[in-house]
């Protein structure tokens, strides 16, 4: 909704009131979507129009009365199996000879000429009677193949507006790492109570070390879920009439996560010990010769059972040594943008000029405290930053 209607401000399109039916329809019949965003990217150093392989990028093959013809993968989309529709959007800044990359659309997850390569990340039998919560859900990514897929004009929403890929690329990033502030502290909650039980099933919960541990979850979980709070409160209407978060707050809360994650899964490994990956199989303790030595093998603190401690450090080994743990830890990293992409955000839309002025003036360099910031610089949310703290304390 937001760049298509600055699309049209600016181009003279009609992309907004398009969307608004597309919109209609999918609230209308309660459809559930993805984001299809992230592309192959072929050569890191090269721009989409300079790939070998076009198709490394999604990208208009041919443009018609009726709709357009587009080719390209997109990879490492979770959800798009299980989605009603898939959004499509640029992945990144474009120049103009990057023209047929500029493109957005929405199609069905059926669609014809579209093909999912989908990968389950946690592979195991399905409803095991005696499966814990935390082994019943999982989550599955998919390669997305466009083989000279048609796309219905009434479903395109940028189509060769190069000039918006980053503006379009970056609303998608900058929401999904506001989000990221909520999700990402439900994921600390998980690790720290993990950790503090398995501390309680090794009878360590009260040394000073571990509970200092345990108290860098918390520090980690609510300031990014403070930055999101953050981000609302600062955030600003649009032209659209949406209301968007403040991109600053956004990138410092998922910049903070992405950074801690395999800090995090080194806590629960230190506190809960190497059991987590040598610990013998559940069949293992129902066979009837060894069932009693394992009994008493399981039980560390003797206010737990043999029953309860073999459950805790089966949860042990689920959240820190399975296929879900790799996924969660590079997940943390790359979801949302690697650290590096919330670090140029940062150095691209901070002020920094009014904190250099003000260092200037205490400094004595300047005699005023200019708290403009510099007009070369392109204007951003996080301009005025220094004064919403001002007003929203008075």
């Amino acid at each position: 909704m937001i760049c298509t209607k600055e699309m049209d401000m600016a181009k003279g399109t009609d992309y907004y009131g398009r969307f608004m039916d597309y919109m209609k329809m999918y609230h209308e019949n309660d459809l559930d979507g993805c984001c299809a965003q992230t592309d192959g990217k072929g050569d890191r150093l090269k721009r989409p129009s300079q790939q070998a392989d076009p198709d490394q990028y999604v990208h208009i093959v041919e443009e018609r009365d009726d709709g357009i013809i587009v080719s390209g993968f997109k990879m490492s989309i979770t959800q798009a199996a299980y989605a009603d529709e898939i959004f499509v959007l640029p992945t990144r800044a474009l120049m103009e000879d990057d023209r047929d990359y500029a493109v957005a659309f929405a199609v069905p997850g059926d669609w014809e000429g579209m093909t999912l390569i989908t990968r389950p990340v946690w592979l195991r039998e399905k409803d095991e009677p005696d499966c814990a919560p935390f082994c019943k859900y999982g989550v599955s990514d998919s390669v997305i193949v466009f083989d000279n897929c048609f796309i219905p004009k009434e479903r395109v929403f940028m189509c060769g507006e190069w000039e918006f890929g980053r503006r379009l690329a970056l609303l998608f990033a900058d929401s999904h790492r506001h989000s990221y502030s909520g999700c990402k502290p439900g994921v600390s909650d998980i690790l720290c109570g993990v950790t503090a039980l398995a501390a309680e099933a090794n009878g360590i919960q009260k040394v000073s070390h571990v509970r200092e541990k345990l108290s860098e979850y918390a520090g980690a979980a609510e300031l990014a879920f403070a930055a999101g709070v953050a981000a609302a409160v600062f955030g600003e209407k649009t032209s659209s009439g949406v209301f968007f978060p403040n991109t600053i707050y956004s990138n410092v809360g998922r910049r903070l996560t992405g950074e801690l994650i395999y800090h995090e899964y080194n806590t629960l490994t230190e506190i809960a010990g190497g059991i987590g990956v040598t610990l013998p199989f559940s069949e293992d303790f129902e066979y009837a010769p060894l069932k009693e030595q394992l009994e008493r093998f399981i039980v560390r603190n003797p206010n737990f059972t043999p029953e309860e401690s073999l459950k805790v450090w089966k949860l042990v080994e689920n959240v820190g040594a399975s296929p879900m743990t790799a996924w969660y830890e590079i997940a943390g990293v790359h979801g949302g943008g690697s650290p590096i992409m919330e670090t140029i955000a940062l150095g691209i839309e901070y002020d920094y000029d009014t904190r250099k002025n003000l260092a200037r003036y205490l400094g004595g360099i300047d005699k005023e405290f200019d708290d403009s910031p510099d007009i070369e610089r392109e204007p951003t949310f996080g301009d005025g930053l220094m004064t919403e703290r001002q007003d929203f304390k008075e």
